[in-house]
């Protein structure tokens, strides 16, 4: 809405106080002008700057890009967001979610949207999550280890393998959850020499060794 003089004929009558007061009228000023009591003055205008401000946080909303609103989405109404985009909107969200990661250096941000491209399991990201498996932020570096073992493609592996070594213990670990799917012998190979340093591991990553091995075992067996 134009709430201006040029607009006059389209406005409630409160916006015609609030313009007044704009002109750098006085509240007394405006009540003899307007011939109204001081009270029905500050009546219009608190309504008129609360309807301004609305209107203000509306205009906010409609201009942001459908990331910010996604970054702002507690985790549950993320996953329905996406769930809910059709074939069209689809596209659109992983070009935007693309392109955002490539700029975004909030680290909480952008863990956001690692994460979305785990849960949308599309190898096409890959290109974008293996160089941030390097990132300085332990934290980037595991939310990116687990969107690639949800999108689980053997193009990962060799990043996965060096995952094994990362400094965050919860990171080893989905490497090696992630592996026990799309590793080979290297990878067993490997596995096995870290669960030979137990004494320096975690229990919870020695139990994701052990699973991992034992799957990749059966699987050279057959």
């Amino acid at each position: 809405m134009n709430i201006s003089w040029d607009n006059i004929d389209q406005l409630d009558d409160y916006f015609i106080t609030y313009l007044l007061y704009k002109d750098s009228k006085t509240v007394s000023q405006i009540s003899k002008i307007r011939n109204i009591s001081t009270t029905e003055v500050n009546d219009h205008l608190i309504k008129a700057k609360l309807e301004i401000k609305a209107m203000l946080k509306d205009e906010l909303e409609l201009s942001k890009d459908i990331l910010d609103k996604f970054l702002e989405m507690n985790k549950d109404n993320r996953m329905s967001f996406m769930n809910s985009l059709d074939e069209e909107r689809m596209i659109d969200f992983k070009r935007k979610l693309y392109k955002r990661i490539l700029i975004e250096r909030n680290a909480e941000d952008l863990m956001i949207l690692i994460w979305a491209t785990g849960e949308l399991k599309d190898d096409r990201f890959l290109k974008l999550l293996h160089p941030l498996t390097s990132h300085r932020h332990s934290d980037v570096r595991r939310i990116t280890y687990s969107a690639l073992r949800k999108i689980e493609s053997p193009k990962s592996r060799e990043v996965l393998q060096r995952g094994l070594y990362d400094t965050n213990a919860q990171t080893r670990q989905y490497c090696a959850k992630a592996l026990s799917k799309i590793g080979n012998d290297i990878s067993l190979r490997m596995l096995k020499r870290l669960k030979n340093k137990k004494q320096f591991e975690k229990d919870y990553v020695l139990r994701a060794y052990d699973d991992a091995i034992d799957t990749l075992e059966s699987v050279t067996k057959k």
